[in-house]
C-alpha cells in the first residue's frame, strides 16, 4: 500500500518529498479510501443539489449540473433533437477528459456507482458469487448502447429507463425526498410532544407528494439486488453510458502495467469491481476499467498506472461479434417502430384530455423524444404540481411530466421547470412570456358546480383565479374566459367540491404550452 505516488504518477519517491508531504502523506497512502470519500462527496453534492432544486433556485451552480455532465444525455438528445443542447456542452468536457486521463468517472464520481458500491458492501460483501471475471463474450451492456441510438434515430429514446444519472436523480426526488421531509416533520413533532418549550427545533416542512414511487423504487432496488449476482452488475453489464464512457477509455494516457514482479496470486483479478483483470494478471480490459486502483493492492508492488509506459500495458481490445451488433441494431429499429406505432401513444396524446405538460414544452412528438424523466421540474415546482405519468402518453412518455391541478397548479410568478430542464424539452421563458402560455383550458361541470346546480353561493374559482379569467352571468354564476384563461389549474385545485372538482382543466392537443411567436421563431 506504499508509493503510490510513484507507481501511479510516476514520481521518484524521494524522501525529502515524502517528507514535506507528511501531513497529507497518510491520506493520500490508501487510494481505495481517497475514492470512497470522493464517492460520498459526490453523492452528497447530488443530493445537496436536489434539496436546493426549490424556489426561487438561488443556487451558484446549476441545479442539473450532474445531467450537464451526461455524455449519454448530450449524443441522444442531438440525434433526437436534431440540435445540439448547449446546456450539455459540460458532457464534451468530461469526454474529452476521459479521453486523455481513462474512465474516472464511473468509479469515482457516478453517484448511481457510489450507491450500488455501498450496496454491495453492506449486503454483498460476504455473497457467494459466480466467478469473479464476466464471461468474455458478454458484452451487453455495449449491444444496449447500440439499440439505444439506434432508436434515437427514429426520435425515440429509452433514458429515461437506463441512464444512470437520470435513474438517481429521479429516485432521489421522488423516492428519497419526500421520505426524508416526512421523517423530520414527525421526528420534530415527536420531540416538540416530549419537549415541549424547545421551539426553537419546531420544523413543519411542506410534505411533498409524487405519484409513481413505490414503481421507481422497486426498479432502484432491483438494481441494487443485482449485486447478489456479481459486483456492480448494472455497471458490468446493463449500463449505456458506462459502454459509452469506456468506448473513450481506450486510448486513455494512463495504462496499466504489471511488471516482472508478478507472482500470479490472483490478488487484483478478485479486486476489480468490473472484471477487467483476467485470469492473466498481465492482460485485461482496458475498455472495462473504471481506474478505481484497487488492483493496486498487490502485495510485490507489481501494478502499476502510468503515462510513461502504454506500450508495454497489455489490454484486451473490444471484440463485439457482429451477429449480435446487427441483432442489437434490428432490435433498436424493431423497439423504434414499436414505441411509434403503439397504440398508448398514438391515442393517448389526442384522447387523453388530462394530458397537460408544463409552460414552454415542445409538441408533444418532439417533448417525449427530449424528455428523459430525470424529475427536477418535479422537484422545483413550488405548489408539487408536476407529477411523472406512467401509459398517459404512451411508452415513451413514462416518468415525463405532466399537471395534476387537483394536487397543485402552475404558479403564475415561477418559471423554473424550464430552467432544471437539461435537454430544453421546456424551454426556458420569462415570467411574462410564460403568463402568455395557454397549457390548458378550464371547463365548468355545471352537474356539479355548487353554484350552477345547487344554487349554492360558491365564487372560490373567480376569487382565486390569477388570470381574472372567470367571469360571473347575471346569476352570479362561474363562466371561463377563454381568451384569459391559461389552464394554470389555481381553480380546480382550490374548488371545494369533495372528489374531482366541478372546474377542470383540459389539455388543449397539440396547441398547449405553445411559445409566443417572437420566442418561437427566435
Amino acid at each position: 500500500m506504499r508509493n503510490y505516488l510513484h507507481r501511479v504518477l510516476g514520481i521518484p519517491p524521494l524522501v525529502s518529498i515524502r517528507d514535506r508531504m507528511a501531513p497529507i502523506g497518510q491520506f493520500l497512502a490508501d487510494l481505495n479510501n481517497l475514492r470512497r470519500a470522493i464517492q460520498a462527496i459526490s453523492f452528497g453534492f447530488l443530493a445537496f443539489l436536489i434539496v436546493q432544486t426549490a424556489y426561487p433556485l438561488e443556487l451558484p451552480v446549476p441545479a442539473d449540473l450532474y445531467l450537464r455532465f451526461d455524455p449519454l444525455i448530450a449524443m441522444v438528445s442531438f440525434i433526437t433533437g436534431k440540435a445540439f443542447v448547449w446546456k450539455m456542452a459540460p458532457a464534451l468536457i468530461l469526454l474529452a477528459l476521459i479521453i486523455i486521463f481513462g474512465n474516472f468517472f464511473c468509479g469515482w464520481l457516478c453517484p448511481l456507482g457510489s450507491a450500488i458500491d455501498l450496496s454491495d458492501y453492506l449486503l454483498f460483501r460476504r455473497a457467494k458469487r459466480s466467478a469473479a471475471n464476466p464471461i468474455p463474450t458478454l458484452k451487453s451492456k455495449h449491444y444496449i448502447l447500440v439499440v439505444v441510438l439506434v432508436a434515437s434515430l427514429f426520435s425515440v429514446q429509452f433514458l429515461f429507463l437506463m441512464d444512470p444519472i437520470s435513474l438517481i436523480t429521479r429516485t432521489l426526488v421522488v423516492v428519497f425526498f419526500p421520505s426524508s421531509v416526512y421523517m423530520i416533520n414527525a421526528a420534530s413533532a415527536k420531540f416538540q410532544a416530549l419537549f415541549p418549550g424547545n421551539g426553537w427545533v419546531n420544523v413543519d416542512l411542506a410534505q411533498p407528494v409524487f405519484k409513481l414511487n413505490l414503481l421507481i423504487l422497486a426498479f432502484f432496488a432491483l438494481i441494487l439486488i443485482l449485486g447478489a449476482i456479481r459486483r456492480r452488475f448494472w455497471c458490468r453489464y446493463l449500463c449505456p453510458l458506462g459502454s459509452l464512457l469506456s468506448l473513450s477509455n481506450r486510448f486513455r494516457l494512463f495504462q496499466r502495467f504489471v511488471a516482472k514482479a508478478c507472482n500470479d496470486c490472483g490478488r487484483c483479478q478478485k479486486a476489480c469491481p468490473m472484471g477487467a483483470v483476467s485470469a492473466d494478471p498481465r492482460n485485461y480490459n482496458a475498455d472495462d476499467c473504471i481506474l478505481c486502483l484497487r488492483c493496486m493492492d498487490c502485495p510485490p508492488e507489481a501494478v502499476t498506472f502510468s503515462p510513461l509506459v502504454p506500450a508495454l500495458s497489455r489490454s484486451r481490445g473490444l471484440n463485439l461479434s457482429r451477429r449480435y451488433f446487427m441483432g442489437s441494431t434490428a432490435m433498436g429499429l424493431f423497439l423504434a417502430v414499436a414505441f411509434k406505432a403503439n397504440p398508448l401513444q398514438a391515442s393517448s396524446a389526442k384522447l387523453n384530455q388530462r394530458l397537460i405538460r408544463p409552460p414552454g414544452s415542445v409538441p408533444e412528438d418532439r417533448f417525449v423524444s427530449l424528455c428523459i424523466g430525470c424529475g427536477e421540474c418535479l422537484k422545483v415546482c413550488p405548489n408539487n404540481a408536476l407529477q411523472a405519468t406512467f401509459l398517459e402518453a404512451g411508452l415513451s412518455g413514462i416518468y415525463t411530466p405532466r399537471l395534476v391541478s387537483r394536487i397543485g397548479y402552475c404558479e403564475q410568478y415561477c418559471n423554473l421547470c424550464g430552467k432544471v430542464c437539461p435537454t430544453a424539452a421546456i424551454r426556458e421563458v420569462t415570467v411574462e412570456e410564460k403568463q402568455k402560455i395557454q397549457i390548458g383550458l378550464a371547463r365548468i361541470d355545471k352537474t356539479r358546480c355548487m353554484r350552477w346546480a345547487d344554487n349554492i353561493l360558491c365564487l372560490v374559482c373567480n376569487e382565486q383565479c390569477s388570470y381574472q379569467a372567470i367571469d360571473l352571468d347575471e346569476e352570479k354564476r362561474p363562466v371561463v374566459n377563454k381568451e384569459k384563461c391559461v389552464g394554470c389549474g389555481i381553480c380546480e385545485n382550490k374548488c371545494p367540491v369533495i372528489g374531482e372538482a366541478a372546474i377542470i382543466v383540459y389539455s388543449l392537443g397539440p396547441e398547449q404550452g405553445r411559445l409566443p411567436e417572437r420566442r418561437a421563431n427566435g
